[in-house]
């Protein structure tokens, strides 16, 4: 059944005469920028390199389909980077759709033209960041960065062109899975930015700065490292008493969950439940503008 409706709905883009595409311009723009689009894709991978390539094929198909199963949207710049690694993965052009179907309804709100999930995405980033090192998002609002627009492209594709092609694979098998917890991928951000705090900050970097330096960190992450950081930073936060409300609805930590010692699941060592209950508490007077001049839960 899924074949079939696949394949239905393929035949209407492909049926459209050139005279009747030329009285469609929606059709005619989505066209357009899918063409440019998968022309420029993962053209060093061995399943989309070369002419006439097969696979290139089955992307351009699968987006022009894709904008008959959702014409609302249609197609949106970035999109052919969310599809490419799902159809080297399932080497299946209508197993592909489906995939990337459900793929796009956890993203579309950051296609959509009012770009509402990276609007809550961005704020919500912003929040964790101001828990997790208030002095380093004090610093980013100086220089007029706290918005933390230059983590947009992580937040719009998923980081699909900071990292190689197999640490995508890896990252996004991570996240697919859910776990530790809810909008993972914000920990991830954090975990990133923590790592360029000092450099960002012992440079006194400004806006232009900030973000030429985030965007020359593409391909040169250690995707092991990002993971590693971003669960120690989930058990920190975990691991906090009287957590903010915003922050546990950020990352679905219901109230039980909150008040629950994490060592009670293994999360982390007796020895060391102390040391980040400290970090948390500081960090959280803080934020509530206590002169408490405790360590961030960042490490410098």
């Amino acid at each position: 059944a899924y074949s079939d409706e696949y394949f239905r709905m393929k035949l209407q883009w492909k049926s459209v005469s050139e005279e009747q595409e030329r009285r469609n311009s929606r059709l005619r723009d989505f066209r357009s920028l899918i063409e440019k689009d998968v022309d420029r894709t993962d053209r060093t991978n061995w399943f989309y390199e070369g002419l006439n390539n097969p696979g290139l094929t089955l992307l351009h198909d699968i987006l022009m389909t894709y904008c008959m199963y959702d014409f609302d949207l249609g197609y949106v710049q970035g999109m052919s980077d969310l599809l490419s690694p799902i159809l080297y993965v399932m080497e299946n052009e209508v197993d592909a759709f489906w995939c990337f179907v459900s793929f796009m309804d956890q993203m579309h709100q950051n296609f959509e033209e009012q770009m509402q999930g990276m609007k809550t995405q961005l704020i919500q980033l912003s929040t964790l960041l101001r828990l997790l090192d208030l002095t380093f998002w004090n610093y980013l609002e100086s220089q007029e960065s706290g918005y933390l627009y230059f983590c947009f492209r992580w937040l719009l594709i998923r980081f699909k062109r900071e990292l190689s092609f197999q640490d995508v694979l890896r990252l996004w098998e991570v996240m697919w899975t859910g776990l530790p917890c809810q909008n993972f991928h914000l920990l991830i951000c954090c975990s990133i930015l923590d790592s360029e705090k000092q450099k960002i900050m012992e440079e006194n970097f400004g806006f232009n700065e900030i973000l030429k330096h985030i965007n020359e960190l593409s391909m040169k992450l250690n995707i092991e490292e990002i993971l590693q950081k971003a669960e120690g930073l989930f058990h920190q936060i975990r691991s906090c008493k009287d957590l903010p409300h915003s922050i546990s609805s950020i990352l679905g930590l219901d109230t039980e969950h909150q008040r629950s010692d994490p060592t009670n699941a293994g999360a982390v060592a007796a020895s060391q439940r102390a040391h980040l209950q400290n970090i948390c508490s500081n960090g959280l007077g803080r934020e509530n503008g206590s002169q408490n001049s405790g360590r961030p839960a960042f490490k410098s």
